[in-house]
């Protein structure tokens, strides 16, 4: 598969992100106010709705875009100060459309690139768990994420997508290793006593003194 690449192509794909993010908002908005105050005249200017949603999103387009290039190209014209973390808005254009598994090897090739960029690894194996259904390969990317360093939230996020994996699938064996380290990992804080109160209901479900959930 040939890898996307930043381009002209990468416009167009910022372009249909926006238009399918704000439109619907900005046209349901156009839509109400006018049924609020001329209800008669709401299929009247539909089209003229339908053509401002399209110039706002335009230039909704034209702004932050320009503010990005200009970001790049006169405060750090020699690549100084803090770089803007980075946007997926060709994989996500792609998800959108329903090209699940190109996305993924997009996904795949950034971080073939940036073998540590953990958010890239995040965004993959959400999606190979959910759209692409594919729930082996999104444990594996999960676990790969805990030999990079991740922020507390990082760990937190990718234990629990392993959690309702493990749940869904009914592993409870492995359920209750991730329930164990997260509460060995956040110890002191909520997330830690959660995580512990749920390990303590299998461990009496297993004993036959507890509930089995339904």
């Amino acid at each position: 598969m040939k890898r996307l690449t930043d381009s002209d192509s990468s416009d167009h794909m910022f372009l249909l992100t926006l238009a399918v993010r704000i439109g619907p908002v900005v046209m349901i908005m156009l839509l109400a106010v006018e049924f609020f105050f001329a209800p008669n005249l709401v299929l009247l200017l539909l089209l003229p709705d339908v053509a401002a949603t399209a110039l706002i999103v335009l230039g909704a387009y034209k702004l932050f875009g320009g503010l990005a290039r200009a970001t790049g190209s006169v405060l750090f014209p020699s690549g100084a100060g803090t770089p803007a973390p980075r946007e997926y808005s060709e994989q996500e254009a792609l998800v959108i459309r329903g090209r699940y598994v190109e996305a993924a090897d997009s996904y795949r090739a950034i971080i073939e690139d940036e073998p540590t960029n953990i958010d890239a690894r995040m965004r993959l194996g959400s999606l190979l768990a959910t759209e692409c259904r594919d729930p082996a390969a999104a444990e594996v990317v999960y676990l790969e994420i805990r030999s990079l360093k991740p922020t507390a939230q990082q760990d937190w996020v990718s234990s629990n997508a392993l959690i309702d994996q493990y749940h869904r699938e009914g592993n409870r064996d492995r359920l209750k290793e991730e329930l164990a380290g997260l509460s060995r990992r956040f110890r002191n804080t909520d997330a830690g006593a959660s995580a512990r109160r749920r390990l303590k209901e299998l461990h009496d479900e297993d004993a036959g003194t507890g509930e089995r959930p339904a």
